[in-house]
């Protein structure tokens, strides 16, 4: 799972912003996420294709996850400080498009394992500095078109790839080519159309945002102290479940429910991630510790409904359970960014979040685990496992939120 997490703008660039240039931002943005989501319904053929594990067809998974963390540690404090947002986006862009390209060819679970990590790289790199770019170029609100544009083409990206995918396995035209060459060929019109667009005089350096020198992550960390175990353990359980869901899903739906049409499992997908996508926008709105808990409440119910279907209550109680789980992932994501960044004391700020959105972005691992004891006790037993921890893992976050304060940092 990947969410739009907008930085500090830069200030006092007056740089006199073409609309297109905005367009092909998100555009970019879109080509990236399309990347991480078009597979998820094509898992299955490739296990049958190349007799895969259970394991090893999670570990291709979590290759991205993998690939989005070296950028993060790698490129991730750059975007604010560059001279030259292009620098940073056209390699991320050709790495998107890279990864595209060779999962289009990959015959092999090194292929696939390596198309993933690559399209990781290329989407931790791009995120960054595509927000930054939103932010500098884009109208002086404050930043709320630049999220609110991050957020729509992140959403429209995740929930765009399992409909190609899913169509193309229903119309049986070449599923696992056309998806990611059309990402490749999306990827290609965003480098051309940023570099044909980029304002001039846009090479201005950008000042550091406050916050971003001083103090340690382990000050940090005294300063937030239950407040971020609690926002950060929120995230990492609903991207896990996320996560699950994603990667063996398709198996569980086709097994275990008895859906053997997986082009429409893909749809079902798109449409918890838009409806997920519009609770985000939503939630923003609300209290953010009660939005958090109420999600919280809703993860535990989700699962529940999901291992309830696959235990033999009826099977509608999964495509259910996908509502409530879309409701959940948003109003987690945001209830608990929005709490961290109030907590978060100043002098700290970008190590606090950027550890909050790494402890994240490890639940992508999540599956791999589950994988394993999928090929040795059961597909079930994996779901059950699932079902047990997160349920637990929820409620317990849902007390202690409802017990813990929140106080912004001074």
């Amino acid at each position: 799972m990947s969410s739009p997490c907008a930085p500090t703008a830069a200030h006092g660039s007056e740089v006199d912003v073409r609309p297109r240039l905005l367009w092909f931002l998100a555009l970019a943005l879109m080509s990236a996420l399309l990347n991480s989501s078009v597979p998820t319904p094509l898992y299955p053929h490739y296990q049958a294709a190349l007799a895969l594990s259970d394991l090893g067809l999670s570990l291709i998974y979590g290759g991205y996850a993998g690939g989005v963390l070296i950028a993060l540690f790698g490129v991730g404090n750059l975007a604010g400080r560059v001279a030259d947002l292009r620098t940073l986006i056209l390699p991320a862009l050709l790495a998107v498009a890279g990864g595209a390209l060779l999962f289009s060819l990959a015959d092999s679970f090194w292929s696939l394992l390596l198309a993933r990590v690559l399209a990781g790289i290329g989407t931790g790199a791009l995120t960054g500095a595509a927000n930054v770019a939103l932010l500098r170029f884009g109208p002086k609100d404050g930043g709320k078109r630049a999220a609110l544009s991050a957020t729509l083409s992140f959403t429209a990206g995740l929930a765009l790839g399992p409909v190609f995918s899913g169509l193309a396995l229903q119309l049986d035209f070449y599923p696992t080519r056309v998806p990611f060459l059309l990402i490749l060929g999306m990827a290609g019109c965003a480098i051309a159309g940023l570099v044909l667009s980029w304002p001039r005089g846009a090479r201005m350096a950008a000042p550091l945002a406050s916050g971003q020198g001083g103090g340690s992550l382990g000050e940090g960390l005294r300063a937030t102290g239950a407040g971020f175990l609690l926002c950060a353990l929120a995230l990492f359980t609903a991207w896990a479940v996320a996560a699950s869901l994603l990667a063996i899903g398709p198996k569980v739906v086709s097994q275990l429910l008895g859906m053997r049409d997986l082009g429409l499992f893909g749809y079902l997908i798109a449409a918890y991630l838009v409806f997920s996508g519009l609770c985000q926008l939503w939630a923003r709105r609300l209290d953010a510790r009660h939005t958090l808990q109420s999600g919280c409440l809703a993860l535990a119910l989700c699962v529940l409904l999901f291992a309830g279907a696959v235990h033999g209550l009826p099977g509608w109680l999964a495509g259910l359970g996908l509502l409530v789980a879309g409701y959940a992932q948003g109003a987690v994501f945001v209830g608990s960014a929005t709490l961290i960044n109030r907590i978060a004391p100043p002098a700290s700020h970008a190590r606090v979040v950027s550890l909050f959105y790494v402890i994240a972005y490890v639940a992508n691992w999540v599956p791999v685990l589950l994988g394993w004891v999928s090929d040795g006790a059961g597909l079930l037993a994996a779901l059950d496992l699932l079902a047990v921890g997160s349920t637990l893992i929820s409620l317990g976050l849902a007390w202690a939120l409802s017990r813990h304060r929140f106080d912004p940092a001074p």
